[in-house]
């Protein structure tokens, strides 16, 4: 297996830290997780398509200490699962002179993710582009200490801004190209989680984000053999 793959799956749900304990399913072919941040403020699902894995389901508790232990090994790994008595209690990753094994938690532990039920009807829609990812990156890290954003109606389509406040505060304002817009209020969402994840597939070149006025937006990003889906949930400021 290319550690490449594995680590870039890591990334997209550990969201740069934010997101440390999943449970990792594969049937063989497919690796798969969904995931939830500590806030209850994002939820995703992310599959990976093409593989050759072994079968099972098991919980990653300390994803950042599993990522370290990739980092060790060379680009090219073999990926098997340690069982005993049929209960897999870790991984174990070789390369051709490295040997590394990560104990797996009990899916008790692993924090439940709830199905998406009555999912809103979207009706705002607002293209993200690579213009728009480096702006928000850019703009995020100038404002490195402001945890929201917000989705502003405007004239013609939406701005998102970054460090929005009903006072007088330090804010950087991003015009962005929409498709329907049919919002007549503010939105806010978590700006460290929307930073994240735009970081983590900016490889992906054109999305679309889709808000609802009842305080949900969604965004799924297709590139390769990834598929990743994110929900982000309102705040309130």
């Amino acid at each position: 297996m290319n550690k490449i793959v594995l680590d870039t799956f890591i990334q997209k749900y550990n969201l740069g830290g934010k997101i440390n304990s999943v449970k990792w399913e594969s049937n063989g072919n497919t690796l798969s997780t969904r995931f939830i941040s500590p806030d209850k403020s994002l939820l995703g699902e992310l599959t990976l398509i093409k593989q050759t894995l072994p079968e099972f389901e098991v919980g990653v508790y300390d994803t950042p200490l599993l990522s370290k232990m990739l980092g060790s090994l060379a680009d090219s790994i073999d990926f098997k699962l340690v069982n005993i008595d049929d209960n897999p209690v870790a991984f174990h990753l070789t390369d051709s002179v490295i040997s590394a094994d990560y104990v797996l938690a009990a899916i008790g532990v692993i924090p439940d993710v709830p199905e998406l039920k009555n999912i809103p009807e979207f009706t705002t829609l607002v293209n993200i582009d690579s213009q728009f990812i480096n702006s928000f990156i850019r703009g995020k890290g100038a404002l490195a200490d402001v945890d929201t954003f917000a989705i502003n109606p405007v004239d013609g389509g939406v701005e998102f801004v970054i460090g929005y406040s009903d006072i007088n505060s330090n804010r950087i304002t991003i015009k962005a190209q929409s498709g329907a817009v049919n919002m007549t209020d503010s939105i806010v969402f978590n700006a460290n989680l929307f930073k994240e994840l735009l970081s983590v597939n900016k490889e992906c070149s054109k999305a679309t984000l889709q808000i609802s006025d009842k305080g949900l937006a969604h965004i799924e990003f297709n590139v390769d053999d990834f598929n990743v889906k994110y929900w982000l949930v309102s705040q309130q400021v």
